[in-house]
């Protein structure tokens, strides 16, 4: 193997950094569609 590590290694990174990815998406996503109720809230 060119990089030193182990087929299996890989495969454990790739999973976390796809779990990761989407993480982000659905944090985003909340702060996309909760962001307004937060604002309304704010003003009084």
């Amino acid at each position: 193997m060119t990089n030193g590590k182990s087929v299996f290694r890989r495969v454990i990174d790739a999973m976390i950094s796809g779990r990761e990815m989407q993480a982000r998406r659905y944090i985003a996503r909340y702060a996309r569609e909760h962001e307004p109720m937060n604002r309304e809230l704010t003003k009084r």
